[in-house]
Protein backbone atom coordinates (compact mmCIF):
# COMPACT_ATOMS: atom_id res chain seq x y z
CA UNK A 1 0.00 0.00 0.00
CA UNK A 2 2.64 1.85 0.57
CA UNK A 3 4.62 1.40 -2.80
CA UNK A 4 1.22 2.33 -4.42
CA UNK A 5 0.70 5.67 -2.81
CA UNK A 6 4.53 6.38 -3.28
CA UNK A 7 4.07 5.92 -7.30
CA UNK A 8 1.11 8.00 -7.68
CA UNK A 9 2.23 11.06 -5.76
CA UNK A 10 4.81 10.61 -8.23
CA UNK A 11 2.92 10.75 -10.93
CA UNK A 12 1.05 13.46 -9.84
CA UNK A 13 4.21 15.72 -9.17
CA UNK A 14 4.83 14.99 -12.71
CA UNK A 15 1.89 16.22 -14.33
CA UNK A 16 1.78 19.33 -11.86
CA UNK A 17 5.31 20.01 -13.03
CA UNK A 18 4.67 19.81 -16.22
CA UNK A 19 1.50 21.60 -16.50
CA UNK A 20 2.91 24.66 -14.25
CA UNK A 21 5.36 27.13 -14.79
CA UNK A 22 9.00 27.18 -13.74
CA UNK A 23 9.25 28.58 -9.68
CA UNK A 24 11.75 30.68 -8.93
CA UNK A 25 14.61 29.40 -6.26
CA UNK A 26 12.67 30.72 -3.33
CA UNK A 27 9.67 29.05 -3.85
CA UNK A 28 10.82 25.85 -4.84
CA UNK A 29 12.53 26.49 -1.31
CA UNK A 30 9.01 26.81 0.32
CA UNK A 31 7.45 24.34 -1.64
CA UNK A 32 10.01 21.72 -0.53
CA UNK A 33 10.17 22.67 3.21
CA UNK A 34 6.51 21.85 3.15
CA UNK A 35 6.98 18.70 1.84
CA UNK A 36 9.54 18.22 3.97
CA UNK A 37 7.13 18.88 6.90
CA UNK A 38 4.50 16.35 5.79
CA UNK A 39 7.06 13.67 5.72
CA UNK A 40 7.57 14.44 8.92
CA UNK A 41 4.00 14.49 10.42
CA UNK A 42 3.38 11.38 8.51
CA UNK A 43 6.40 9.78 9.73
CA UNK A 44 4.92 10.44 13.56
CA UNK A 45 1.53 9.40 12.84
CA UNK A 46 2.60 6.50 11.34
CA UNK A 47 4.77 5.66 14.74
CA UNK A 48 1.75 6.43 16.63
CA UNK A 49 -0.65 4.23 14.64
CA UNK A 50 1.83 1.22 15.28
CA UNK A 51 2.18 1.71 18.64
CA UNK A 52 -1.55 1.51 18.62
CA UNK A 53 -1.80 -1.91 17.19
CA UNK A 54 0.58 -3.50 19.49
CA UNK A 55 -1.48 -2.11 22.38
CA UNK A 56 -4.54 -4.37 20.79
CA UNK A 57 -2.48 -6.67 20.28
CA UNK A 58 -1.69 -7.00 23.77
CA UNK A 59 -4.97 -6.73 24.80
CA UNK A 60 -5.98 -9.56 22.92
CA UNK A 61 -3.52 -11.55 24.44
CA UNK A 62 -4.54 -10.48 28.05
CA UNK A 63 -8.60 -11.88 27.33
CA UNK A 64 -6.93 -14.32 25.48
CA UNK A 65 -5.49 -15.66 28.80
CA UNK A 66 -8.85 -16.52 30.32
CA UNK A 67 -8.76 -12.95 32.03
CA UNK A 68 -12.19 -12.01 33.08
CA UNK A 69 -12.91 -8.35 31.78
CA UNK A 70 -12.70 -5.93 34.01
CA UNK A 71 -16.04 -4.05 35.03
CA UNK A 72 -16.85 -0.94 33.16
CA UNK A 73 -15.54 2.35 34.62
CA UNK A 74 -18.42 4.73 35.44
CA UNK A 75 -17.58 8.45 35.07
CA UNK A 76 -17.23 9.96 38.27
CA UNK A 77 -19.57 13.35 37.96
CA UNK A 78 -18.17 15.89 39.67
CA UNK A 79 -21.23 17.93 41.30
CA UNK A 80 -21.35 21.12 40.58
CA UNK A 81 -20.93 23.31 44.25
CA UNK A 82 -23.47 25.88 44.92
CA UNK A 83 -21.97 28.55 46.78
CA UNK A 84 -23.45 29.07 50.08
CA UNK A 85 -24.81 32.10 50.82
CA UNK A 86 -23.15 34.24 53.35
CA UNK A 87 -25.64 34.79 56.24
CA UNK A 88 -26.54 38.28 56.88
CA UNK A 89 -24.84 39.07 60.60
CA UNK A 90 -27.73 39.14 63.29
CA UNK A 91 -27.97 41.95 65.27
CA UNK A 92 -26.77 41.51 69.14
CA UNK A 93 -29.44 41.24 71.31
CA UNK A 94 -29.65 44.24 74.21
CA UNK A 95 -29.00 42.70 77.87
CA UNK A 96 -31.89 43.43 79.67
CA UNK A 97 -30.36 46.51 82.28
CA UNK A 98 -30.39 45.41 85.87
CA UNK A 99 -32.55 47.08 88.11
CA UNK A 100 -30.77 49.44 89.90
CA UNK A 101 -31.42 51.31 93.33
CA UNK A 102 -31.20 52.37 95.98
CA UNK A 103 -28.98 49.91 98.21
CA UNK A 104 -30.61 47.68 100.29
CA UNK A 105 -29.89 45.77 103.60
CA UNK A 106 -28.90 41.89 103.67
CA UNK A 107 -29.67 39.38 106.43
CA UNK A 108 -26.12 38.25 106.25
CA UNK A 109 -22.73 40.20 104.69
CA UNK A 110 -19.64 38.62 104.24
CA UNK A 111 -16.86 40.43 106.61
CA UNK A 112 -14.95 40.93 102.96
CA UNK A 113 -17.27 42.87 101.80
CA UNK A 114 -18.32 44.85 104.95
CA UNK A 115 -14.81 46.20 104.73
CA UNK A 116 -14.58 46.71 101.52
CA UNK A 117 -17.77 49.44 101.43
CA UNK A 118 -16.07 50.77 105.16
CA UNK A 119 -13.86 52.43 102.10
CA UNK A 120 -16.08 53.17 99.52
CA UNK A 121 -19.59 53.03 100.85
CA UNK A 122 -22.92 52.67 98.42
CA UNK A 123 -24.90 54.58 100.91
CA UNK A 124 -23.27 58.34 100.00
CA UNK A 125 -22.68 59.58 103.66
CA UNK A 126 -19.17 61.58 103.86
CA UNK A 127 -18.48 61.95 107.56
CA UNK A 128 -16.55 65.12 108.76
CA UNK A 129 -14.84 66.65 111.84
CA UNK A 130 -17.32 66.93 114.75
CA UNK A 131 -18.39 70.76 115.09
CA UNK A 132 -20.44 71.68 118.08
CA UNK A 133 -24.02 72.32 116.76
CA UNK A 134 -25.88 74.41 119.75
CA UNK A 135 -28.79 75.31 117.39
CA UNK A 136 -29.66 71.69 116.86
CA UNK A 137 -29.83 70.79 120.94
CA UNK A 138 -33.61 72.05 120.79
CA UNK A 139 -34.68 68.93 118.99
CA UNK A 140 -33.69 66.34 122.21
CA UNK A 141 -35.51 66.38 125.06
CA UNK A 142 -34.43 68.97 128.23
CA UNK A 143 -37.03 68.06 130.58
CA UNK A 144 -36.63 64.32 131.95
CA UNK A 145 -33.05 64.78 130.37
CA UNK A 146 -31.22 67.65 130.30
CA UNK A 147 -28.03 68.33 129.11
CA UNK A 148 -27.80 67.17 125.68
CA UNK A 149 -25.28 68.10 123.19
CA UNK A 150 -25.55 67.68 119.40
CA UNK A 151 -22.75 67.65 117.33
CA UNK A 152 -22.84 68.23 113.51
CA UNK A 153 -20.57 65.01 111.84
CA UNK A 154 -21.04 64.35 108.32
CA UNK A 155 -23.55 64.82 105.17
CA UNK A 156 -25.73 62.51 102.96
CA UNK A 157 -27.03 64.22 99.49
CA UNK A 158 -29.07 67.06 100.73
CA UNK A 159 -29.09 66.43 104.64
CA UNK A 160 -26.87 67.32 107.43
CA UNK A 161 -25.88 64.43 109.94
CA UNK A 162 -26.16 65.14 113.59
CA UNK A 163 -25.11 63.14 116.63
CA UNK A 164 -26.54 63.32 120.26
CA UNK A 165 -24.77 62.66 123.19
CA UNK A 166 -26.55 62.02 126.73
CA UNK A 167 -25.05 63.20 129.71
CA UNK A 168 -26.11 60.93 131.81
CA UNK A 169 -24.35 57.72 131.33
CA UNK A 170 -21.60 57.68 134.28
CA UNK A 171 -17.93 59.35 134.46
CA UNK A 172 -16.47 55.59 134.21
CA UNK A 173 -17.97 54.99 130.87
CA UNK A 174 -18.36 58.22 129.22
CA UNK A 175 -21.75 60.52 128.26
CA UNK A 176 -23.37 58.25 125.47
CA UNK A 177 -23.33 58.40 121.54
CA UNK A 178 -26.98 58.17 122.09
CA UNK A 179 -29.04 59.96 119.35
CA UNK A 180 -28.18 59.69 115.10
CA UNK A 181 -30.56 62.00 112.88
CA UNK A 182 -30.32 63.55 109.45
CA UNK A 183 -32.13 67.03 108.79
CA UNK A 184 -32.78 68.32 105.51
CA UNK A 185 -35.89 70.86 104.26
CA UNK A 186 -37.90 67.82 105.15
CA UNK A 187 -37.46 68.24 108.77
CA UNK A 188 -35.43 65.96 111.24
CA UNK A 189 -35.19 61.78 110.93
CA UNK A 190 -33.84 59.78 113.82
CA UNK A 191 -31.64 56.93 111.83
CA UNK A 192 -32.84 54.34 114.07
CA UNK A 193 -31.14 51.11 112.08
CA UNK A 194 -27.77 52.76 111.36
CA UNK A 195 -26.35 48.77 110.45
CA UNK A 196 -26.41 47.92 107.02
CA UNK A 197 -27.08 43.93 108.58
CA UNK A 198 -31.08 43.38 109.32
CA UNK A 199 -29.84 41.49 112.45
CA UNK A 200 -28.09 44.15 114.03
CA UNK A 201 -30.49 46.18 116.98
CA UNK A 202 -31.96 49.43 116.84
CA UNK A 203 -32.49 52.04 118.93
CA UNK A 204 -34.91 51.73 121.37
CA UNK A 205 -38.54 52.92 120.19
CA UNK A 206 -39.19 53.14 123.87
CA UNK A 207 -35.94 55.98 123.95
CA UNK A 208 -36.66 59.33 125.00
CA UNK A 209 -35.40 61.05 121.64
CA UNK A 210 -38.84 63.01 119.94
CA UNK A 211 -37.55 62.26 116.96
CA UNK A 212 -39.49 60.65 113.92
CA UNK A 213 -38.16 57.33 113.43
CA UNK A 214 -36.23 56.70 109.85
CA UNK A 215 -35.58 52.66 109.63
CA UNK A 216 -35.06 52.62 105.77
CA UNK A 217 -31.76 55.30 106.29
CA UNK A 218 -28.61 52.88 107.04
CA UNK A 219 -24.89 52.94 106.58
CA UNK A 220 -22.28 51.05 105.03
CA UNK A 221 -19.72 52.91 106.85
CA UNK A 222 -21.46 51.95 110.53
CA UNK A 223 -21.65 48.16 109.73
CA UNK A 224 -19.32 46.43 112.07
CA UNK A 225 -17.84 42.81 110.31
CA UNK A 226 -18.64 39.77 112.54
CA UNK A 227 -15.16 39.41 113.42
CA UNK A 228 -11.48 40.85 113.19
CA UNK A 229 -7.87 39.33 113.29
CA UNK A 230 -5.59 41.63 115.09
CA UNK A 231 -2.58 39.81 114.41
CA UNK A 232 -3.34 36.02 115.16
CA UNK A 233 -5.78 37.79 118.13
CA UNK A 234 -8.87 37.33 116.77
CA UNK A 235 -11.90 39.10 118.06
CA UNK A 236 -15.93 39.24 117.01
CA UNK A 237 -18.38 42.13 117.07
CA UNK A 238 -21.54 39.59 118.38
CA UNK A 239 -21.90 41.14 121.49
CA UNK A 240 -21.15 44.73 120.44
CA UNK A 241 -23.44 44.08 117.92
CA UNK A 242 -26.39 42.41 120.29
CA UNK A 243 -26.10 44.95 123.04
CA UNK A 244 -29.45 46.50 124.16
CA UNK A 245 -30.05 49.99 122.73
CA UNK A 246 -29.91 53.25 122.72
CA UNK A 247 -26.19 52.38 123.23
CA UNK A 248 -25.39 50.68 119.84
CA UNK A 249 -23.42 54.11 118.58
CA UNK A 250 -21.19 53.88 121.77
CA UNK A 251 -19.40 56.23 124.51
CA UNK A 252 -18.36 59.80 123.24
CA UNK A 253 -14.71 59.20 124.64
CA UNK A 254 -13.16 61.75 122.04
CA UNK A 255 -16.22 64.24 122.37
CA UNK A 256 -17.13 64.64 126.01
CA UNK A 257 -15.43 61.85 127.86
CA UNK A 258 -13.00 61.13 130.35
CA UNK A 259 -9.40 61.67 129.10
CA UNK A 260 -8.57 58.08 127.92
CA UNK A 261 -5.75 56.70 125.82
CA UNK A 262 -6.46 55.15 122.67
CA UNK A 263 -4.48 53.15 120.16
CA UNK A 264 -5.03 51.91 116.78
CA UNK A 265 -4.86 48.37 116.82
CA UNK A 266 -6.19 47.52 113.05
CA UNK A 267 -7.68 50.88 110.32
CA UNK A 268 -10.79 49.93 108.36
CA UNK A 269 -11.33 52.66 106.84
CA UNK A 270 -14.22 55.01 107.98
CA UNK A 271 -13.57 52.23 111.38
CA UNK A 272 -11.01 51.43 113.11
CA UNK A 273 -10.27 48.52 116.03
CA UNK A 274 -8.50 50.30 119.01
CA UNK A 275 -7.74 49.70 122.40
CA UNK A 276 -8.97 51.78 125.11
CA UNK A 277 -6.55 52.33 127.92
CA UNK A 278 -6.18 54.26 131.20
CA UNK A 279 -3.86 53.58 133.99
CA UNK A 280 -4.57 51.37 137.20
CA UNK A 281 -4.68 51.72 140.73
CA UNK A 282 -2.74 48.51 140.98
CA UNK A 283 1.56 49.79 140.50
CA UNK A 284 2.57 48.17 137.02
CA UNK A 285 -0.90 47.37 135.21
CA UNK A 286 -2.48 49.27 132.58
CA UNK A 287 -6.19 48.64 132.31
CA UNK A 288 -7.08 48.50 128.58
CA UNK A 289 -10.74 47.27 126.61
CA UNK A 290 -10.74 47.03 123.11
CA UNK A 291 -13.51 48.33 120.78
CA UNK A 292 -14.24 49.98 117.47
CA UNK A 293 -13.85 53.62 116.97
CA UNK A 294 -16.56 55.55 114.98
CA UNK A 295 -16.21 58.11 112.07
CA UNK A 296 -17.25 60.71 114.61
CA UNK A 297 -15.03 59.79 117.89
CA UNK A 298 -17.33 57.01 119.62
CA UNK A 299 -16.14 54.20 121.05
CA UNK A 300 -18.25 50.51 120.86
CA UNK A 301 -17.01 48.58 123.21
CA UNK A 302 -16.19 44.69 122.64
CA UNK A 303 -18.29 42.34 125.06
CA UNK A 304 -16.25 39.73 127.41
CA UNK A 305 -17.57 37.19 124.76
CA UNK A 306 -15.96 38.85 122.15
CA UNK A 307 -12.57 38.65 123.57
CA UNK A 308 -10.18 35.52 123.72
CA UNK A 309 -10.16 34.55 127.39
CA UNK A 310 -13.27 36.67 127.72
CA UNK A 311 -15.52 34.38 129.34
CA UNK A 312 -13.91 32.77 131.92
CA UNK A 313 -16.07 29.35 132.08
CA UNK A 314 -14.97 28.35 128.54
CA UNK A 315 -11.33 28.41 129.34
CA UNK A 316 -10.20 24.79 129.44
CA UNK A 317 -7.53 23.99 132.45
CA UNK A 318 -4.65 21.76 131.92
CA UNK A 319 -5.75 20.07 135.70
CA UNK A 320 -9.31 18.96 134.38
CA UNK A 321 -10.80 21.21 137.18
CA UNK A 322 -13.96 22.82 135.63
CA UNK A 323 -13.70 26.51 137.30
CA UNK A 324 -16.06 29.03 136.55
CA UNK A 325 -19.61 28.35 138.26
CA UNK A 326 -20.02 31.56 140.08
CA UNK A 327 -18.86 34.18 137.37
CA UNK A 328 -18.24 33.35 134.07
CA UNK A 329 -17.02 37.19 133.28
CA UNK A 330 -13.31 37.70 132.76
CA UNK A 331 -12.33 41.15 134.07
CA UNK A 332 -9.26 43.38 133.96
CA UNK A 333 -7.38 42.41 137.44
CA UNK A 334 -6.30 46.06 137.76
CA UNK A 335 -9.98 48.11 137.80
CA UNK A 336 -11.70 49.66 140.78
CA UNK A 337 -14.87 50.92 139.41
CA UNK A 338 -17.76 50.17 137.92
CA UNK A 339 -16.97 50.14 134.37
CA UNK A 340 -15.79 46.70 132.89
CA UNK A 341 -12.14 46.43 131.42
CA UNK A 342 -11.23 43.24 129.53
CA UNK A 343 -7.55 43.04 131.00
CA UNK A 344 -4.94 44.78 132.54
CA UNK A 345 -1.27 44.88 130.83
CA UNK A 346 1.46 44.37 132.28
CA UNK A 347 4.45 46.82 132.11
CA UNK A 348 6.88 44.54 133.20
CA UNK A 349 6.37 40.66 132.11
CA UNK A 350 8.28 38.41 134.21
CA UNK A 351 8.00 35.03 132.88
CA UNK A 352 9.70 32.73 135.22
CA UNK A 353 6.84 34.01 137.50
CA UNK A 354 4.19 32.18 135.37
CA UNK A 355 3.52 28.33 134.35
CA UNK A 356 1.36 27.00 131.60
CA UNK A 357 -2.14 26.04 132.82
CA UNK A 358 -4.92 25.70 130.33
CA UNK A 359 -6.92 26.99 126.78
CA UNK A 360 -8.91 29.46 125.83
CA UNK A 361 -11.94 28.79 123.60
CA UNK A 362 -9.66 29.84 120.58
CA UNK A 363 -6.89 27.43 121.71
CA UNK A 364 -4.73 30.02 123.02
CA UNK A 365 -2.80 28.78 126.16
CA UNK A 366 -3.61 30.35 129.02
CA UNK A 367 -0.55 30.95 131.79
CA UNK A 368 -1.36 30.99 135.48
CA UNK A 369 0.91 31.98 138.71
CA UNK A 370 3.67 29.97 139.44
CA UNK A 371 3.37 27.30 142.18
CA UNK A 372 2.82 29.53 145.72
CA UNK A 373 2.31 32.50 143.68
CA UNK A 374 3.88 35.51 142.59
CA UNK A 375 3.88 39.33 143.61
CA UNK A 376 1.25 40.39 141.26
CA UNK A 377 -0.93 37.29 142.71
CA UNK A 378 -0.57 38.63 145.94
CA UNK A 379 -1.27 42.30 145.35
CA UNK A 380 -4.25 41.95 143.41
CA UNK A 381 -5.95 39.69 146.27
CA UNK A 382 -4.84 41.93 149.15
CA UNK A 383 -6.21 44.94 147.02
CA UNK A 384 -9.88 43.43 145.92
CA UNK A 385 -10.66 42.15 149.64
CA UNK A 386 -9.36 45.76 151.02
CA UNK A 387 -11.81 47.24 148.64
CA UNK A 388 -14.74 44.42 149.39
CA UNK A 389 -14.32 44.87 152.94
CA UNK A 390 -14.25 48.66 153.00
CA UNK A 391 -17.66 48.49 150.89
CA UNK A 392 -18.86 46.05 153.90
CA UNK A 393 -19.28 43.18 151.76
CA UNK A 394 -17.44 39.41 151.78
CA UNK A 395 -14.66 38.61 150.11
CA UNK A 396 -14.81 35.17 148.49
CA UNK A 397 -10.95 34.08 148.66
CA UNK A 398 -9.57 35.19 151.86
CA UNK A 399 -6.17 33.17 151.61
CA UNK A 400 -3.68 33.39 148.27
CA UNK A 401 -3.94 29.48 148.55
CA UNK A 402 -7.63 29.90 147.83
CA UNK A 403 -7.03 32.53 145.49
CA UNK A 404 -4.71 30.29 143.47
CA UNK A 405 -6.96 26.87 143.73
CA UNK A 406 -9.81 29.28 141.45
CA UNK A 407 -7.39 30.09 139.51
CA UNK A 408 -8.55 33.93 139.51
CA UNK A 409 -5.77 35.65 137.78
CA UNK A 410 -4.36 34.24 134.47
CA UNK A 411 -2.59 36.06 131.85
CA UNK A 412 -2.74 35.69 127.83
CA UNK A 413 -1.00 37.50 124.85
CA UNK A 414 -2.38 40.07 123.32
CA UNK A 415 -2.24 41.23 120.14
CA UNK A 416 1.11 42.65 119.64
CA UNK A 417 2.66 39.70 121.87
CA UNK A 418 2.10 42.34 125.30
CA UNK A 419 1.59 40.06 128.48
CA UNK A 420 -2.83 40.56 129.39
CA UNK A 421 -3.29 39.52 132.55
CA UNK A 422 -7.10 38.85 133.27
CA UNK A 423 -9.29 38.06 136.69
CA UNK A 424 -12.05 36.24 137.36
CA UNK A 425 -15.43 38.27 137.66
CA UNK A 426 -16.19 37.15 141.68
CA UNK A 427 -12.52 37.35 142.79
CA UNK A 428 -12.66 41.60 141.86
CA UNK A 429 -14.57 43.80 143.49
CA UNK A 430 -17.16 45.83 141.60
CA UNK A 431 -17.83 48.53 144.04
CA UNK A 432 -18.02 51.55 142.22
CA UNK A 433 -15.31 54.44 143.17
Amino acid sequence: MSDDLHALLARAAEQIEGAAPALEGGRLGVVRSAARRRRVVRRATESFAAVGVVGALGVGLWFGLGQSAPDPVVPVETPTVTPTPTPEPSATPTPTPTPTGPPTRADSIDDATVVARLSAPRTGEVWTTPVRAPEQDALLPSDDFPGWTVYLVGSRADASIYLGVSPWSGPQYGPGAEALFEVDASGARLIACPSARTGDPCVDPDGAVPIARDEATFYDTLTLPESLDLGGFVVTTAGAREQASPHFLGRAVQLEGPPFEIRTVRALGSLAVVERSEPSEISGLINLSYGVLTPFGSFVQLFPGDVPGGDFGDITWDDGVTRGEVDEWTSGPGSGSCSWWAYSREQHHAAEQWREGGTTADGRRVWIPAAGGNPLSRTVRAWHEARAQAAGEEYPYPTDDAFLQANALFAIQGPGGEWLVGGRGDALSWACA
